[in-house]
């Protein structure tokens, strides 16, 4: 016991070289951690283990930017990482119509008009349009995906959306 204590005392006062002091610098990482993912479904992971932490997530989920040509990465403060997106930055969680619209819901809980003329079907039917402007790719959710799916419509010419009185066709995305 005696031994603990002397020894938490002897690192009190040790003085700290600048290389250690700069271990928690990020460097071009959040933190210095390292492999930072966003998986199809909107989940984080940090070295392949679940980030659960709801603020995190929120804060995650908020600060994402692009790299043109490069990627993604979060920005949080002055710290910036690096991140691995298996599918699209953002998420639409839901589907609000309003004032003869539909309005997304996105993972980072802002709210916005859709732009029908963005939609896209991609790789097993699942349904993408732009967000953010058309800076950002989202991906339809599945329970969002239900929810604009009640304005689905089909005629001779494939799949479209009514939306207010107008119908918007549904693009089919390239294959890969």
């Amino acid at each position: 016991m005696a031994a603990r204590k002397k020894q938490r005392e002897k690192s009190k006062t040790r003085p700290v070289s600048k290389k250690s002091a700069c271990r928690g610098a990020s460097h071009g990482r959040a933190y210095g951690w390292g492999k930072i993912f966003l998986d199809k479904e909107g989940r984080w992971f940090h070295e392949g283990v679940e980030i659960t932490h709801q603020r995190t997530i929120e804060l995650f989920n908020r600060s994402i930017k692009k790299q043109p040509g490069k990627g993604y990465y979060l920005q949080v403060g002055r710290e910036r990482a690096e991140i691995e997106v298996e599918d699209t930055p953002f998420m639409v969680r839901a589907v609000d119509f309003r004032d003869r619209q539909a309005v997304l819901v996105l993972n980072d809980k802002t709210s916005e008009p859709l732009d029908p003329a963005s939609l896209r079907v991609g790789k097993h039917n699942v349904l993408y349009c732009k967000v953010k402007s058309g800076q950002f790719p989202a991906r339809f959710l599945r329970p969002a995906y239900y929810q604009l799916m009640s304005c689905l419509g089909e005629d001779e010419q494939g799949f479209f959306l009514e939306i207010g009185g107008q119908k918007w066709r549904i693009a089919q995305a390239a294959a890969d």
